[in-house]
């Protein structure tokens, strides 16, 4: 027994003490484990990540972003700058929309055809999500409404990165 105790007072007496020595290999191989098994992916997006605007007319787009539906409603595809409108496809509650804002200060009385087509995904040519196609109408010089635009998703879950390609006519 006394052998023992001699041989513990002298490992005490060590410059650096066996037990510092095994908590330290001990915590090297608690890291090591927890190095080997945290795994870390990198998402790169390539192409068109966002809206992208083509004005063939004078109308001016704003990316309002994304929304849940709250309440439906059905489908109102055309209105009038003079009076401030919505325009949107069919709601359902639940599924994600996306809003825009359409504005135009410069036309005199004129029809525009919107055509907003959504694409998630990366890539060339991301999977497209919905199209849809309003009708709006500047009634004199000057209108200074705007016309909020609903498109309706059609789900409940989306996968980004999510590109809005809107067209005026």
């Amino acid at each position: 027994m006394s052998s023992i105790r001699v041989k513990l007072s002298r490992l005490t007496t060590k410059k650096v003490p066996a037990l510092t020595l095994i908590v330290v290999g001990l915590v090297g191989m608690v890291a090591g484990v927890l190095a080997a098994t945290l795994t870390v992916t990198t998402t790169n997006f390539s192409g068109e990540s966002g809206i992208l605007r083509n004005n063939t007319g004078n109308v001016q787009v704003t990316d309002d972003g994304l929304g849940v539906v709250a309440n439906g409603a059905s489908a109102s595809t055309s209105a009038d700058f003079a009076t401030s409108s919505i325009v949107n496809t069919a709601m359902t509650t639940g599924h994600w929309f996306y809003k825009l804002a359409f504005t135009d200060s410069v036309d005199g009385i004129k029809s525009h055809t919107i055509t907003v087509t959504i694409r998630n995904g990366t890539g060339i040519e991301p999977t497209s999500v919905v199209t849809a196609t309003f009708t709006i109408t500047s009634a004199a010089s000057g209108n200074t409404g705007t016309i909020t635009a609903y498109v309706d998703l059609s789900a409940t879950q989306v996968t980004t990165p999510i590109a809005v390609y809107v067209n005026s006519t």
